[in-house]
């Protein structure tokens, strides 16, 4: 055998171990272009070309239990609480249109299938949740957002509605 052929045939078999390992690759990939970003980690709000609205931190994804009289039980089998801290800045404008809604929240498998979405009930008291209005320049929030959902580990995403296409959105592996 050359050692040409010798070196094609290296390198094809260096070529399918790697692609080999990245298959085996606990990461999911993204076909829908959402960001990765880490738990506890800021994440910048923004579309191209305009300023930064706000500073996002997802602190937690953790199963909750109701704690309101006459709460209904999840229809997906477990309610989960994203804890989020959202910081606008001087130059976010209420009037243009942005806000957090919990239906920007989903959860989904490491197959990026769809386990359960952000929904608005009177699980917890309502103090505890992310405020889902319009928001003030240069303010600080705190709260959770509720997500009925089948799994309790997996990918959070937060897909903004009212964002131009170029903000495709972000995930978390909780």
């Amino acid at each position: 055998m050359s050692v040409a052929r010798r070196g094609i045939r290296i390198t094809a078999a260096i070529a399918v171990m790697i692609l080999a390992v990245a298959g085996c690759s606990k990461e999911r990939p993204s076909d829908d272009a959402t960001q990765s970003a880490d738990l506890g980690k800021q994440i910048v709000i923004r579309s191209d070309g305009s300023p930064t609205l706000a500073n996002l931190w997802v602190d937690s994804v953790k199963p909750v239990e109701c704690t309101e009289p006459g709460s209904l039980e999840p229809n997906n089998g477990h309610y989960l609480a994203a804890t989020i801290v959202l910081q606008t800045t001087q130059e976010y404008q209420p009037d243009w249109g942005w806000w957090m809604s919990a239906t920007d929240f989903a959860t989904e498998d490491n197959d990026g299938k769809v386990t359960g979405r952000g929904i608005f009930t009177s699980c917890l008291p309502q103090h505890r949740y992310l405020p889902d209005d319009f928001y003030l320049a240069d303010s600080g929030y705190y709260g959770v957002v509720l997500i009925d959902s089948s799994s309790e580990h997996g990918v959070l995403t937060y897909k903004p509605h009212n964002m131009p296409d170029n903000v495709k959105g972000w995930r978390w592996s909780y």
